[in-house]
């Protein structure tokens, strides 16, 4: 019972039990890929909009879902104009991979 009463006995900050969780880990990387989506939306032209979303982005690739062949097509069409107006905002990224999710 000793054991149990020391226990409680210790100080936690509950601001950094929370900060250096996994749980907050997956939010602060969930914020930053819905930040870099809305900054992708801004980006891509308005025929684009609602029809992709950014999965991840790593040192030098994107990952976007696309919700049917004929956006992944559009996409890769135009991929050359893409990947500049991209690079103007993340300059380390020298291409994408797109993946189809006909759920999305």
């Amino acid at each position: 019972m000793e054991n149990k009463a020391d226990r409680y006995q210790k100080a936690v900050n509950i601001t950094d039990l929370l900060e250096q969780s996994p749980f907050a880990k997956i939010i602060k990387k969930g914020l930053a890929i819905n930040e870099i989506n809305q900054k992708f939306n801004r980006i891509f032209p308005q025929e684009f909009h609602g029809k992709f979303r950014i999965g991840n982005i790593t040192d030098h690739l994107i990952f976007i879902e696309v919700s049917n062949a004929i956006v992944q097509q559009g996409i890769l069409f135009r991929q050359i104009e893409l990947l500049t107006l991209i690079q103007e905002e993340f300059p380390q990224v020298t291409g994408f991979e797109i993946t189809i999710n006909p759920g999305f």
